[in-house]
C-alpha cells in the first residue's frame, strides 16, 4: 500500500495534468455545439461497435453449438442411412438367393416373373388380390403365384397391366398338393375360416402322415411344379363320413402382411390345359 501512495506522491504532476485536461475536454464538449456532436458521433459509433463485436462473440458461439447439433444429426442420418443400405441389400441377396434355390429346385422348363401386390384383401371368404403385371407383361389365368414362403394362388384373370389373383383363403380354390415324402395327391382347400389354415381334404386313409409333415404342391398340373411348399399339417382327424382323413394344414405364407410375388409358368402350359380341357369336355 505504501508502495502505491508513494507512486502518487512522485508522479501526482502527471495525474494533475491529465485530470485538468480531462476537464477542459468536457468543457469544450459541453458548451460546443459542433465539438460535442462529434464526440457524441464518435462515441456512439465507439459504443456500436462494441455492442456488435459483442454480438458477433455471442453468435459466433450460438453456431458453434448450432453446428455440433447439426454435426449430431448428420451422424444419425448417415448411420440410419448405412443400416437401410445393408438391409436393402440383404433383402437383395435373400430374394436372390431363394430365387436361385426355386429356379435350381423346380429345374428347367418353366418360366418366372416378379410383381408386387397392389390391393386386396383377407379374411372374407372370397379373399383376392390385385398385383401391377398383366398381359403386357405375359401373364395369364392359371399361372401359379408364389412367394418366399410357400404357394400364394393362381392367376385368375388378366388385364392389360393387372392381375387377379385367387389366394389359397379363398372359399373357391382348389390346390393339388402331397404330403412330402408320400406321394398320393390330396386338394387343399379352405373352409373360410381362420386365415392361418387350410386343409386337406379326401386324403386316403392308407397315406402315411402325421403332425409336423411339410404339405408341397403335387405336381399333377399344369399350373404349379411339384414340391414348392405349402404349409405344416397341424392336426389330424376323420372326415364327416369316415373314409378319408382331415388334416388341418398350417400355411407358410402370411397373407396379412403379402407385398411381393412371384409367378411361374410352365413352358408349353397352354397346349396341356388345352388338352386337359378337351378330356373334361367328353
Amino acid at each position: 500500500m505504501q508502495t502505491i501512495l508513494n507512486f502518487l506522491i512522485k508522479h501526482n504532476h502527471w495525474f494533475l495534468f491529465i485530470l485538468l485536461e480531462g476537464i477542459s475536454f468536457m468543457l469544450i464538449v459541453r458548451f460546443n455545439n459542433y465539438q460535442g456532436a462529434t464526440f457524441f458521433t464518435a462515441a456512439n459509433g465507439a459504443v456500436g461497435g462494441l455492442y456488435s463485436a459483442i454480438a458477433n462473440v455471442d453468435t459466433y458461439f450460438g453456431l458453434q453449438d448450432e453446428n455440433e447439433s447439426l454435426l449430431a444429426h448428420n451422424r444419425e442420418l448417415v448411420e440410419e442411412n448405412a443400416l437401410l443400405r445393408n438391409r436393402i441389400a440383404e433383402l437383395k441377396s435373400r430374394e436372390a438367393l431363394f430365387t436361385d434355390s426355386v429356379v435350381q429346385q423346380i429345374g428347367a422348363g418353366y418360366n418366372f416373373h416378379t410383381a408386387a401386390i397392389v390391393s386386396g384383401n383377407s379374411g372374407a371368404g372370397n379373399n383376392f388380390y390385385v398385383i401391377n403385371k398383366g398381359a403386357h407383361d405375359g401373364i395369364k389365368s392359371e399361372m401359379g403365384v408364389f412367394n418366399s414362403k410357400g404357394v400364394v394362388g393362381i392367376i385368375y384373370q388378366s388385364s392389360t397391366h393387372y392381375s387377379l389373383v385367387l389366394p389359397l383363403l379363398n372359399s373357391k380354390s382348389r390346390t393339388s398338393c402331397k404330403v412330402r415324402g408320400d406321394n398320393t395327391s390330396s386338394i387343399l382347400q379352405w373352409d373360410g375360416k381362420d386365415t392361418r389354415y387350410s386343409h386337406l381334404v379326401d386324403l386316403p386313409r392308407h397315406t402315411r402322415i402325421a403332425k409336423g409333415d411339410t404339405v408341397v404342391t403335387s405336381g399333377h398340373s399344369a399350373i404349379f411344379p411339384e414340391e414348392i411348399p405349402i404349409g405344416v399339417i397341424d392336426k389330424i382327424e376323420d372326415s364327416a363320413d369316415g373314409m378319408f382323413y382331415l388334416a388341418r394344414v398350417e400355411l407358410f405364407v402370411n397373407f396379412s402382411t403379402l407385398s411381393s410375388v412371384f409367378i411361374v409358368a410352365k413352358d408349353g402350359y397352354e397346349e396341356q390345359k388345352e388338352l386337359e380341357r378337351k378330356i373334361t369336355k367328353e
